[in-house]
């Protein structure tokens, strides 16, 4: 049982140590997306295999979030964070010592697990222990851990897999890290369940249910529609800049890292300060500035997506804007979640987020844009250029559309997010 708050760990410490098993969380999810063209040449895999390899991982990762999320608004959330991390890491290493393909995508089904279990935990943890207000840049520093640590893989994994002379070698070398962290996160002392609020509110009162709060809705088609263009570009980006730009892996590593990693890190350094200002006008504030940034994202995803293989800068500056821009809405979906939904129902709320989200954004993203990339390049009679053009297309169609989608929900959630807001605390109240 957590203690009482003053016995609480300190609020910076376990932000500082949550980021940093979402960094190992980013960085072990992204490892097989930097590597993805020697996995494919040793297991022979086309893209619909390949896509179907990445959302393995996501579906069983949303499958197990939502009995997760639902374990940790009943037990401690360090215990389902902890041994989560734990979970993910030791199957991050058997990743790089099994050799089959289907041990492989066992060891990524066993990481989507692990991995399941800590932005519901995390979330409902983070949410107590810091004010509505202040929520998005708390939400923004944990998920700093999403560019930096995709960064650090598109930047390392390529050139660990060259100095060691094989692909398996950054998936052991990530393993360690993750083992020391998870300790850790099973030693904070939690604060109490609601404790941030400007209400008291006993931890153990439910609410209605969470489909009863109708702004609900509009939040899980924006994460869906986020996650299907997130998982797009984070399984496909390197093969395009190999395919059709010519790149080398070490190069498309590089390039990606810069795409995701480090305008996700602006973006969420901006969009925490941002999005936390609106938050203090009103909760809507807050969403209709995620609104438009998703809808800039679109645009400005379609405009690199566009480019011809003489414009590579087109590509890297229009991409990574829009990156950015859809990362600063990523800093305002669980703080969002927590201003409608009571304290003790967050976890299990965030993880049918989270399972909604991936189920259809997640593993919808590299399935689709697999199969529409083999009909467009013809199957393996069409070459190594039609292979390459059909990959860029299918990016082209499928990201800016699943960006548009992702703001047409939170415009939806806008319609309700006040009333829901003004509902949870009179509940909480009563």
């Amino acid at each position: 049982m957590a203690g009482p708050v003053k016995e609480r760990s300190s609020a910076a410490y376990v932000l500082a140590l949550l980021f940093a098993g979402n960094l190992l969380n980013f960085y072990d999810r992204a490892l097989p997306a930097v590597v993805l063209e020697p996995i494919k040449e040793e297991y022979g895999l086309d893209d619909t295999q390949v896509g179907i390899l990445a959302s393995a991982f996501v579906l069983v990762a949303a499958i197990a979030g939502v009995p997760l999320g639902r374990l940790a608004d009943r037990i401690p959330r360090r215990t389902v964070a902890g041994w989560g991390l734990f979970a993910w890491s030791v199957f991050t290493a058997a990743g790089g010592v099994l050799t089959s393909f289907w041990g492989f995508l066992a060891s990524r089904v066993g990481v989507g697990v692990g991995e399941s279990s800590y932005a519901p935990a995390t979330g409902s943890l983070l949410s107590d222990l810091y004010p509505s207000e202040r929520r998005s840049r708390a939400n923004a520093v944990f998920m700093l851990g999403f560019p930096i640590g995709t960064l650090l893989a598109f930047f390392t994994a390529g050139g660990l897999a060259v100095a060691f002379d094989s692909w398996r070698a950054p998936f052991l070398i990530a393993a360690v890290p993750g083992i020391v962290v998870a300790l850790l996160v099973l030693r904070i002392r939690e604060p109490e369940r609601g404790a941030a609020e400007p209400v008291s509110v006993e931890a153990t009162t439910k609410g209605p249910s969470v489909w009863k709060v109708r702004s609900v809705y509009g939040l899980i088609l924006a994460f869906a529609g986020y996650n299907f263009a997130a998982y797009a570009i984070g399984t496909f980006l390197t093969p395009v800049l190999q395919r059709y730009y010519g790149l080398d892996l070490v190069q498309a590593g590089a390039v990606g890292g810069v795409v995701i990693g480090i305008t996700g890190l602006v973006g969420l350094l901006i969009g925490g300060r941002t999005l936390d200002a609106a938050a203090r006008r009103s909760p809507t504030a807050r969403v209709q500035v995620a609104v438009l940034s998703l809808a800039g994202a679109a645009v400005l995803t379609a405009a690199g997506l566009a480019a011809g293989r003489d414009a590579l800068w087109q590509l890297v500056l229009f991409l990574s804007l829009g990156y950015l821009l859809g990362v600063i809405y990523l800093a305002a979906a669980v703080p969002v979640m927590a201003d409608v939904i009571r304290p003790a129902q967050r976890s299990g709320a965030i993880g049918l987020m989270g399972a909604v989200g991936y189920l259809l954004g997640g593993a919808g993203g590299p399935i689709v844009v697999g199969i529409v990339s083999d009909a467009l390049a013809g199957g393996n009679a069409g070459g190594a250029a039609a292979e390459a053009q059909g990959l860029k297309t299918a990016m082209l169609i499928a990201v800016p559309l699943a960006l548009a989608v992702a703001a047409a929900g939170m415009l939806l959630a806008a319609r309700f997010v006040h009333t829901d807001r003004d509902a949870m605390l009179a509940g909480a109240q009563a």
